[in-house]
């Protein structure tokens, strides 16, 4: 993700569609001609989008010129400078014949959010849009983040929409911050609005540093599933240390954002706590597992370094390159390599019945990036060991669990202590990731088992696993410098197993 820069007074038009004039709909003469009008008086040359409300389709205006239009209804949008300011506003209108329509800005609103009581020493940002609510809408946006003032032009159309987001920050994304939207349906006559804080819901965000590709990071919220204003977004700051601060968010649906992390989708309520932890240690095989579909093998090989504190369907994080085999009785049936930058699968379709083991192997990798020294997760691995039959007819996972390992009690930085002891955490995930396969039966645990290594692979020795707080562990005496390396195997009593390994899984220091 990277943080956009606009001037302090923006504003932005975007449609769906813009058409030309060539079509037979155009043959009558109908027309509209748009006026529109800066908070001085003053009549402006200006763009603006007009939608037809039956069919979606998107006409751009000129205005003070005529525009033939097919007849019919139409929304029109529109942004109105004046000086330093911006007036938003829209109507609709009917286009049969020679159709006139006037937006006039000195009847705009200021439109204003605020927090009671307000934060002291943070920078205040304004984001607003209209939109039509059309299958195709269009959108228009503008932002201060001066106190500049924006106005509103109030319009109580159902067929128009309006999202306003305001944000509180100083900047460090290690301090607080507020954010809240206000939406109406319509254009409000009445667009100033405050948020107590304490109708707000809190979500603290944990930024650790070690696995991610990024020496910085970068904040920001974006409301979402919201409607019109789901296009805006907040920059609330960037720091090179690990962080841990907290967020203070208006009721609604809401995606966080930070640099070379996946977004994370929250929903909050007025009042409640959440949290969210970035850049966890082991960043690793995700939950994609190898699936049959019409009796072919598929499998995505682009799930290697997921990270596991996160949902279980975010998928991976950072790009890596590789190679996937697939053997039968020993012998290599199918290779597929993973050259970066794409989101390659391994397909075969077996001849013969039996055990399969599919392995695929990956190490970081985008194009243009040099990673940080000391960057965790620099490796993975995974196999599977499946039974497949070519007469199968149901689109079904293949009977394994996907093993993610989950390192507890580490640092900011993803540390631990020469010597001292960490439990890891060992997660069992049947995932169905597309909607057109069965999950199946789960495989039977015969055993669950781990080693780690100290010096990259080159050696390994076994640690225990047990159940601690009910869930699968593995007890790790560390060593007294340098990267961990996890490995751990789970057996099946049919005689499968799934196996994940990552490379550099945390660090001690």
């Amino acid at each position: 993700m990277s943080i956009r820069a606009l001037p302090a007074t923006a504003a932005v038009l975007s449609t769906a569609l813009l058409l030309t004039t060539g079509s037979a709909a155009l043959a009558a003469s109908n027309t509209l001609t748009l006026t529109a009008v800066n908070r001085s008086g003053a009549k402006v040359a200006i763009s603006a989008t007009a939608v037809n409300l039956s069919t979606s389709s998107s006409y751009t205006l000129r205005a003070g010129k005529a525009r033939k239009l097919p007849k019919g209804n139409y929304a029109v949008v529109v942004s109105i400078p004046t000086g330093s300011t911006t007036t938003l506003g829209g109507r609709t209108v009917k286009v049969s014949g020679n159709s006139k329509l006037t937006l006039d800005a000195r009847s705009g609103r200021r439109i204003s959010l605020g927090l009671n009581p307000a934060p002291s020493g943070l920078a205040a940002r304004l984001d607003v849009q209209i939109c039509t609510k059309t299958d195709a809408p269009a959108r228009i946006d503008a932002s201060t983040w001066d106190r500049t003032a924006l106005y509103v032009i109030p319009s109580k159309s159902t067929k128009l929409a309006y999202g306003a987001l305001g944000s509180w920050t100083d900047g460090s994304a290690e301090t607080a911050s507020y954010a809240v939207m206000h939406r109406t349906t319509g254009l409000p006559s009445a667009p100033a609005k405050t948020f107590r804080r304490t109708g707000l819901a809190t979500v603290q965000v944990t930024s650790r540093r070690g696995p991610n590709s990024a020496n910085y990071l970068n904040q920001a919220v974006q409301p979402v599933k919201g409607g019109c204003g789901d296009d805006l977004w907040a920059p609330l700051g960037s720091t090179d240390r690990p962080a841990s601060n907290k967020l203070y968010l208006s009721a609604g649906t809401w995606d966080l954002q930070a640099e070379g992390t996946p977004t994370v989708t929250r929903k909050v309520a007025a009042g409640k706590a959440y949290s969210v932890r970035l850049n966890s240690a082991g960043w690793g095989p995700g939950t994609e597992l190898p699936y049959t579909y019409q009796g072919r093998l598929e499998f995505p090989l682009d799930d290697m370094f997921a990270d596991p504190s996160l949902s279980a369907t975010s998928g991976s994080i950072s790009d890596g390159r590789g190679t996937a085999t697939l053997t039968y009785r020993g012998k290599v049936v199918k290779t597929r390599s993973n050259p970066g930058g794409s989101r390659p699968s391994l397909y075969y379709r077996p001849a013969k019945a039996g055990w399969y083991t599919l392995t695929n192997t990956a190490t970081r990798y985008e194009a243009g990036v040099t990673f940080p020294a000391g960057m965790l997760s620099t490796s993975s691995r995974v196999t599977y060991r499946f039974p497949l039959n070519p007469k199968a007819k149901k689109n079904t996972l293949a009977p394994n669990y996907s093993v993610q390992i989950i390192p507890a009690g580490l640092d900011l930085y993803n540390k631990a202590k020469p010597g001292s002891t960490t439990t890891v955490t060992l997660r069992l995930n049947r995932v169905v990731h597309y909607e057109d396969l069965t999950r199946g039966a789960n495989p039977k645990l015969k055993s669950l088992t781990a080693k780690i290594s100290a010096d990259g692979g080159k050696t390994w020795r076994a640690v225990p696993v047990r159940k601690i707080g009910g869930n699968w562990t593995a007890v790790v005496k560390n060593p007294a410098a340098g990267y961990v390396a996890v490995s751990v195997r789970a057996t099946y009593t049919s005689g499968g197993y799934s196996e994940s390994t990552i490379y550099r899984t945390y660090r001690i220091g």
